[in-house]
């Protein structure tokens, strides 16, 4: 019996041996898997960081973005608005001019724009009477008709007759030379003192 016991217990330290040898090799590759998890979960914080670090400067810079072009766009919102506030100014300017001034706008309108026999209307905001008008130079010399000063427009003339009427308030006069004018009036508002070239 001795043999088999004997036969047992090497079988039982063969079995131990094996067992020891399998459980080191588990424990290896549990440390090994753990470190590697440990690892790549490192390298992934390292990279989930840099990555909403990343996110968070894109946003950020977006966000610089967007606010440059509002404050932009106000400030050009706020010059435009200027702007028309200087043509509007204009115009009340040019409604109110002393009743001297308001003749010789519209004896030189006439004379630039007037046909023979065209039907000229005042503004009913004009400071000239119908005899006024009628005594003009230009008037008697080019044969005009009066067509009343009851003109719904912001001041000047309108000149008409069987083919074309011509818009000359003093509203669309501005508004033609706006274009030409606005370079002007950015540099005259807007100039920090040095010339541009």
């Amino acid at each position: 019996m001795e043999g088999k016991a004997a036969m047992i217990s090497r079988i039982l330290e063969d079995a131990e041996k094996k067992a020891s040898e399998m459980r080191a090799a588990a424990e290896a590759e549990q440390a090994t898997r753990i470190s590697a998890a440990q690892k790549w979960a490192e390298e992934l914080l390292t990279s989930s960081r840099k990555a909403l670090a990343d996110e968070a400067d894109a946003t950020v810079e977006r966000r610089e973005t967007v606010a440059r072009l509002d404050g932009r766009k106000k400030v050009l919102g706020a010059k435009r608005e200027l702007i028309d506030e200087v043509f509007a100014r204009a115009l009340e300017k040019a409604q109110n001019f002393p009743k001297a001034r308001y003749a010789e706008i519209v004896s030189r309108l006439l004379e630039e724009n007037a046909e023979e026999g065209d039907t000229v209307v005042l503004s009913r905001f004009a400071p000239l009477s119908q005899s006024e008008t009628e005594a003009l130079p230009v008037f008697r010399a080019r044969k005009l008709r009066f067509g009343g000063a009851d003109g719904a427009f912001a001041g000047g003339l309108f000149l008409s007759n069987e083919t074309c009427d011509k818009d000359l308030s003093f509203e669309a006069l501005i508004a033609a030379d706006r274009v030409s004018l606005e370079s002007d009036v950015v540099e005259i508002l807007f100039s920090d003192g040095r010339k541009t070239e």
